[in-house]
């Protein structure tokens, strides 16, 4: 007679029995693992950002002031802020941030700078820092309170990154710059290099801060440090954007709506 123990198989009950087995067990490690790598891409965005403080520091230090936003080339071209703090960075991989790694170094950025309080370019007679908007700045009263970069969606976020484009409903568009949440008062009659009113921030557009780290942002602040906030954190008032650390309606006076038109990307999240 056969002996079936020297030929020992599965059965069909226990295949199956090892197959839901694998089948959870990847079902919980996947997103462990997806998790994993999200904070990973967190953590290394974090330190791009301090890097990118350490070299507005530097250009501060050299320059008395910190950096305009955008600027003309005499070819008639334009230039922005990361070329200001490149020669101060080791690469240009340092001003990209991990989680969008196909995104460009320019006017569609994915770290956008706090240009309203800290270095706009763009022409503006009633300003206290007139012909430009704000330029330059040579001191800021809370620079731990003060948001410097952070990672930036731009003024869309209903459509994908578009690189060559300027589509304004695309995720990226024109993300260089970061809008607060209130632009200064003399902000809205800011004209552009045409001498129209400019559309970002007061009349059609403005630009928002990412919610590619777990629904928030990483954000330098002018002190240096870094650390992760939420819209709802930053979008109440102005005094992470002020220079102030508070709001002060002496020393800041600003409009009393976050878009000229449309809808507030987060309105929920500060109601």
């Amino acid at each position: 007679m056969e002996d079936r123990r020297a030929n020992p198989a599965f059965t069909l009950i226990e295949i199956l029995v090892v197959i839901a087995i694998i089948a959870l067990l990847v079902g919980i490690l996947v997103p462990a693992l997806f998790s994993a790598r999200q904070i990973a891409k967190k953590v290394v965005c974090g330190t791009h950002l301090r890097q990118l403080g350490v070299a507005t520091e530097l250009y501060y230090n050299e320059n008395n002031c910190y950096p305009p936003h955008k600027w003309k080339l005499p070819d008639g071209s334009n230039d922005r802020w990361p070329s200001a703090v490149a020669i101060f960075l080791r690469s240009e991989e340092l001003q990209i941030c991990p989680s969008v790694p196909e995104w460009r170094v320019g006017r569609n950025n994915s770290y956008g700078f706090n240009y309203k309080y800290l270095g706009s370019l763009r022409l503006n007679k009633s300003s206290p820092t007139s012909p430009y908007e704000r330029f330059p700045v040579i001191r800021v009263s809370s620079p731990g309170k003060t948001i410097a970069y952070a990672d930036s969606d731009g003024t869309g976020w209903v459509k994908p990154y578009d690189p060559n484009g300027t589509d304004f409903e695309a995720i990226g568009n024109h993300a260089y710059t970061l809008d607060p949440t209130f632009i200064p008062i003399y902000s809205s009659e800011t004209i552009n290099n045409e001498g129209v009113q400019e559309a970002y921030a007061y009349l059609d557009y403005r630009t928002y801060i990412s919610t590619r780290h777990k629904g928030g942002s990483n954000v330098v602040w002018v002190d240096g440090h870094v650390s992760a906030v939420s819209p709802g954190d930053v979008y109440k008032d102005n005094r992470f954007w002020n220079g102030l650390g508070r709001e002060d309606p002496t020393r800041d006076p600003h409009v009393g709506t976050r878009v000229g038109t449309g809808a507030f990307r987060f309105q929920d999240e500060i109601d």
